[in-house]
């Protein structure tokens, strides 16, 4: 039994719909003359219908028309066309028995529905008004071009489809033997489309790949393509870990409403106890609301006692919602938790280290925006003394005025409000405000110099609670109010030279700033809650406080010059270069050494970004100590090649040593290299491998994906392999997974690297 339509199956563009409406309208003169030839033929095709269908015309459109009066029979031949309203059947003869009120069609038969499927036959019977019709070796193309074919089928009331001995596909059939068995299928005793319900149903199917059985149930049903979503079970997932064992998990989907749904998960592992989870999900007029966790029983090492393990019950638990007030406000939250420190690792593969729940309203009104956000935070790093605080409030305002309204400038002003809470013997409470009011304005001259003139005033004011000077992180015996005042101003000139050719414009633009503030010791009696570290690079070279927030500042006097080229081709190529430096005209340093910027001079930083064409991307960024030219850091992102042979690198080298002439150095060096090609039309593949060099050396994670994925079938087969271990000693080993994704009977997947019960809204088979 063959899949393939007759030459009537591909389906007629909108240009070729709008030809036939036009040809409809042209011959229904000639039908009515045509029915009143025939006598009663017509009324007697419509006899049977309804009063509203009975208003709709029956058409009838044939080379030649015969009507035999003693037999009743009405015979219309060559290139026949009968219609009414949307339903339509075509063949090469069409008879209509008056007596009977059966119509015959023989000969390439097209019947087309009004939900648009097309049905092929070679020989069928029809009821008067068209709904009912017996077919053999029928052949049905669906909406969404699934195939369904049978030796025999019928179609009740317009709106069932019953196909015996039947086959349905989605795939697309081979072009140079139409033949031959689709990528896959499934044949069934008997394939029931029901359009009321809108899902096809199979009796004893079997799915056949490459024609070849695979696997067998007495039952199964599925959406018919009409269907977004629907409840039911969802195909189950499967994975291998050398840690959990084999697992599988079952889904069911429910479709609550058109505007919520929800799914419950169940399953286990062969070396853990049952897993059970589920999502919720709503949308709202002016929102939305997701709900997800999981619980499960399994064993966790207690970090005591290498080895020992104990059993108790774990889990997490997520939500997020975000709701509009109105034009202006909103306000949401993002909540996460988890039993311990190992959950999400060993059953989501989530290596998240800190948990960041938050709470917030914000506002958005032209040129200004306010927020107010509390923070809480759950470490997920084993053995971590610091306790986490809880930030409730931290609000910001932040304004910006027209270009011009000030002096030629424009003007802007932010606050912030923060209060930080820890438990009683875990550090100090401290609570901030500031107000930065500030001003910009940029000038261009005759000859071409663009000037930036800035300048700020930050007023903050601290309150802290048993605040320790020595160590803000533990507990101290000082209380104290205090407010510190920062002006800053800068000046930024900028020499643009511009070149066009005829492919590409070049840029070549030196740069020299001016910074004039007050110098500062940053005294650790101020606390410190958003400046613990220091990354400089290119990024922040130019900005007033290279300090990452505003609890350290970048005070005292300090010149800045850099150069950047770059060329752009009109059509494609791009290539620019950065590098900049900083010099210090004060002598107080309120950097710590190793930043880049404990001396007068600071390091050279730079950037190199190169994409000639397609197949070359790359993005460099680099700081070279001042004094020994040695590297400190190095970021490197790139992928060379074509798609059939593509490669790629993530390279990290960061020098942290503090003490420049010291000959132990912290470095930390890491790398992630991978390989992909697609080398078919529809396979491709991927390797990938993260090796860290130092601190410590060795493998990291290893990765391999093999992909096929043409228009009714995705596979894919992914094996990783960890090489790390936690401080207690646990390894998430080997993990195997598989993921199969049949074209409108659901999806079959393992989880995924970074996958999660939630997030599965695909239509469930049943």
């Amino acid at each position: 039994m063959s899949l393939q339509p007759s030459r009537h199956a591909r389906r007629p563009r909108a240009a070729n719909r709008k030809t036939a409406a036009k040809r409809t309208l042209i011959l229904r003169s000639g039908v009515v003359a045509l029915m009143v030839a025939c006598g009663v033929a017509a009324a007697d095709l419509a006899g049977a219908q309804s009063p509203a269908e009975r208003q709709q015309p029956v058409l009838l459109n044939a080379d030649q028309v015969t009507f035999d009066e003693t037999l009743g029979i009405v015979t219309a031949s060559g290139n026949v066309e009968l219609s009414q309203g949307p339903r339509s059947v075509r063949a090469d003869t069409i008879t209509y028995n008056q007596k009977t009120k059966v119509v015959t069609a023989s000969g390439n038969i097209r019947l087309v529905e009004p939900s648009g499927e097309i049905l092929f036959a070679d020989y069928a019977e029809l009821t008067d008004d068209l709904r009912d019709t017996f077919i053999e070796n029928i052949r049905v193309l669906m909406t969404d071009n699934s195939r369904m074919a049978g030796n025999e089928g019928e179609r009740r009331e317009g709106k069932l489809t019953r196909i015996n001995r039947g086959v349905y596909s989605p795939c697309d059939l081979c072009k140079s033997d139409p033949t031959r068995a689709p990528l896959w299928q499934v044949r069934a005793v008997r394939i029931v489309h029901d359009n009321d319900a809108k899902e096809v149903r199979y009796k004893d199917a079997v799915m056949e790949i490459f024609g070849v059985p695979v696997a067998y149930t007495p039952y199964l049903s599925h959406p018919d393509p009409s269907v977004e979503r629907r409840s039911g079970f969802l195909t189950p997932s499967f994975r291998n870990n050398s840690e959990l064992g084999f697992g599988v998990l079952t889904r069911y989907y429910f479709d609550i409403a058109p505007d919520q749904d929800a799914t419950l998960d169940v399953g286990g592992y062969t070396k853990q106890g049952p897993i059970v989870g589920g999502q919720y999900r709503k949308r709202f007029e002016r929102g939305r609301l997701e709900v997800e966790g999981a619980a499960t029983r399994g064993e966790l090492q207690n970090g005591t006692i290498k080895g020992a393990d104990d059993r108790r019950n774990r889990g997490y638990a997520a939500a997020k919602g975000l709701f509009e007030i109105d034009e202006t406000w909103r306000w949401g939250f993002d909540l996460k938790r988890a039993s311990d420190e190992y959950f999400l690792r060993r059953y989501y593969d989530n290596r998240d280290e800190v948990l960041t729940s938050r709470a917030f309203v914000e506002g958005f009104n032209g040129r200004n925006y306010a927020a107010l956000n509390a923070y809480s935070f759950q470490d997920l790093r084993y053995g971590n003394p610091v306790q986490e605080p809880i930030v409730l409030p931290m609000g910001r305002y932040n304004a910006l005025g027209e270009p011009g309204s000030v002096l030629g400038g424009r003007w802007s002003f932010d606050s912030s409000l923060l209060a930080v809470t820890r438990p009683k013997d875990g550090g100090p409470n401290t609570q901030r405000i500031h107000v930065q009011p500030g001003w910009e304005r940029e000038i261009v001259s005759n000859a071409g110099f663009v000037t930036t003139l800035s300048g700020s005033v930050l007023v903050a004011g601290y309150s802290a609670e048993r605040f320790n000077p020595l160590d803000p992180t533990v507990r101290g015996n000082q209380d104290f109010d205090r407010v510190r005042v920062f002006p800053q101003a800068q000046a930024t000139v900028r020499y643009p030279f511009v070149r066009y050719g005829e492919r590409s414009q070049q840029l070549i633009e030196p740069i020299g700033q001016l910074t004039v503030a007050p110098k500062v010791t940053n005294d650790p009696v101020y606390p410190n809650e958003d400046s613990l570290d220091v990354e400089f690079d290119e990024i922040n070279l130019l900005m007033p406080n290279r300090f990452t927030g505003i609890d350290r500042l970048d005070g005292g006097s300090r010149i800045t010059y850099g150069l950047r080229s770059s060329i752009q081709g009109y059509k494609t190529g791009a290539a620019s270069i950065f590098l900049g430096q900083s010099f210090r005209l004060t002598d107080t340093s309120v950097f710590r050494g190793g930043s880049g910027l404990e001396d007068k001079q600071s390091d050279y930083v730079g950037r190199v970004d190169l994409t000639p064409a397609n197949w070359l991307d790359l993005n460099y960024g680099f700081r070279i100590d001042h004094e020994t030219l040695k590297p400190r850091r190095h970021s490197l992102n790139a992928s060379a090649g074509i798609p059939e042979f593509r490669l790629s690198t993530a390279y990290t080298f960061v020098d942290q040593t503090e003490n420049r002439v010291a000959t132990q150095r912290d470095l930390v060096e890491q790398a992630t290299f991978g390989l992909s090609s697609k080398f078919s039309e529809n396979w491709s593949g991927s390797l990938a491998h993260v090796q860290a060099m130092r601190p410590d050396p060795g493998a990291r994670a290893s990765l391999a994906v093999l992909t096929y994925q043409d228009e009714c079938l995705i596979f894919q087969t992914i094996a990783r392999r960890d090489y790390t271990t936690t401080p207690t000693g646990q390894s998430d080993g080997n993990t195997i997974f598989f993921r199969f994704v049949f074209k409108n009977l659901g999806e079959v997947r393992t989880p995924s690297i970074s996958a999660s019960f939630g997030g599965n809204t695909a239509t469930p088979s049943q």
